[in-house]
């Protein structure tokens, strides 16, 4: 809600008078910044253009790292991708893709392991569907592993390749 404040003239040359003999309508600025400056205590340093050039490359240092790391709290996948940083790392990372490095992805031997044991787990659902015994997987016990899956110690065995143990 806006409302109207209405003066006469009367009030206008009263308020006038008051603001005339105010000592703010007087005060210079230098007189000001002196009456601000005594107000001051404690151990000032005097500014020079050494001490003055030391402060502003501070400051201007601590806005940078300061704007470094809100962009790096912020940074979303797009902003990544866009700044490019992503190929330098890209390129490290293909440097270690050897397939003889232990715990390295080996997608080829994944996919070969994966349809060994799916093709075993379809051996072994025909056999009990046929009413035979199941095929034996790599020499363990049938009634030990029934999921189709490799324990740690086979895949160690192995190396993970599964390919040296398929039934020819």
């Amino acid at each position: 809600m806006i409302s109207f404040v209405l003066k006469t003239k009367e009030q206008r040359r009263a308020e006038k008078a008051l603001m005339d003999k105010s000592p703010l309508a007087t005060l210079t600025l230098e007189d000001f910044l002196e009456s601000e400056r005594h107000k001051l205590s404690g151990t000032l340093t005097p500014v020079t253009p050494e001490s003055f050039a030391k402060w502003k490359k501070e400051r201007l240092d601590k806005k940078a790292a300061e704007a470094q790391a809100l962009k790096a709290k912020e940074a979303t996948g797009r902003a990544m991708f866009e700044s490019g940083n992503w190929k330098d790392s890209e390129d490290e990372d293909s440097d270690d893709d050897d397939e003889s490095a232990p715990g390295a992805w080996n997608l080829e031997a994944m996919r070969k392991e994966t349809e060994r044991l799916r093709q075993l787990k379809e051996e072994e659902r025909l056999a009990r569907a046929n009413g035979e015994t199941p095929p034996d997987r790599d020499g363990n016990d049938n009634d030990n592993d029934n999921d189709g899956s490799n324990s740690a110690s086979e895949q160690d065995d192995n190396g993970g390749e599964g390919s040296s143990s398929r039934p020819g």
